[in-house]
């Protein structure tokens, strides 16, 4: 590990949990790309998952009062379920044109979510809720991009509070279950755990700086912002299935 590509690293998960201090999700959107560009895509995620962790426990602890647990269990055993035919289709499949299919449909559900009126939130539908959890653990197999289920918590979610613990309790039940996997596998490698340790005080900077800034800003800025990273994940998703479509 150089002492650049320490400091560049430091950077990139600066930023990317910032934006997650601020609406819960995206930090993987900023620094997968970015971090893929001077590291092998097999350390990243190992090297990023305990900050991950932890970092998700955080928020889920300071938001405890508004999460409904009972809303929350359904979602992820539709995501768990998803993941077995996530896992087949990855034998079977054109992934690059399923993840450019993924990428437009993200695209076009943030595009419903930010001409949605801005009314009180919906009523819970079980189905619509078992569609898009069940949809979004055939993603994450697939790509390691878990986002569909945001769609049904940002429609059912009483609050900012409610919904960036609700994303990350769900994150936080993945990435245990992640871990348990990686270290079964010995996939966690003394250069991961070194990202790791120079990703941890940057992302604990990082996020305390979104929440600061999250004090500052009323719910229809931080919807705004939601609607723009989840729809900058669908984008983003599009362009790495066109640049990888070879």
């Amino acid at each position: 590990m150089t002492i650049s590509l320490g400091i560049y690293i430091f950077t990139v998960i600066l930023f990317a949990f910032i934006i997650k201090g601020l609406v819960g999700f995206g930090d993987p959107l900023l620094y997968n790309p970015l971090l893929s560009v001077k590291i092998d895509n097999k350390y990243i995620s190992p090297g990023l998952l305990p900050v991950s962790l932890l970092l998700n426990a955080v928020i889920v602890y300071r938001s405890r009062d508004s999460i409904r647990p009972k809303k929350l269990l359904p979602i992820c055993f539709w995501m768990l379920l998803g993941i077995i035919p996530g896992t087949l289709l990855l034998k079977y499949a054109t992934s690059w044109v399923l993840k450019l299919v993924l990428g437009v449909l993200i695209v076009l559900l943030g595009a419903e979510m930010m001409t949605r009126s801005d009314e009180p939130s919906s009523k819970p539908n079980p189905i619509f809720m078992a569609v898009m959890s069940f949809s979004s653990g055939m993603t994450s197999a697939l790509f390691g991009i878990n986002l569909l289920f945001l769609v049904y918590l940002e429609r059912t979610s009483s609050d900012r509070d409610e919904f960036r613990g609700s994303i990350c309790l769900v994150f936080l039940i993945e990435s245990i279950f992640r871990l348990a996997v990686y270290g079964a596998s010995d996939i966690i490698t003394a250069f991961s755990l070194s990202i790791a340790a120079i990703s941890l005080p940057a992302a604990l900077i990082g996020m305390w700086i979104g929440m600061q800034i999250d004090k500052k800003i009323d719910d229809l800025l931080i919807r705004k912002l939601i609607v723009y990273v989840f729809i900058i994940g669908g984008i983003s998703t599009i362009l790495r299935a066109l640049i990888t479509r070879s």
